[in-house]
């Protein structure tokens, strides 16, 4: 898996621990679509690590990992990850 993120995504996550777990999450709305979710704490859930650079990246265990994995900083500074460029798992 390929992980491209901008430098202040990279600062952020290595400020924050040095780590970003991601995991899928259904939405209620828009027909059920899965979108993925993207926090430097694992809150509990079982991950695996995914990729080491640019920073660590692990994933649910299970999770069928994307070709390249988008990771970005919203306004507020929390992290967003895209797969492969979407916001929507398909």
């Amino acid at each position: 898996m390929k992980v491209v993120a901008q430098a202040d995504v990279i600062e952020e996550v290595h400020r924050r621990g040095g780590a970003v777990y991601v995991w899928p999450r259904r939405l209620r709305c828009c027909g059920g679509s899965i979108v993925l979710e993207a926090a430097t704490d694992p809150n509990g859930k079982a991950f695996q690590l995914a990729a080491e650079e640019p920073m660590r990246v692990f994933i649910t265990v299970g999770m069928v990992m994307p070709e390249t994995l988008h990771l970005e900083l919203d306004r507020r500074s929390r992290i967003r990850a895209f797969w492969n460029g979407l916001a929507w798992i398909a």
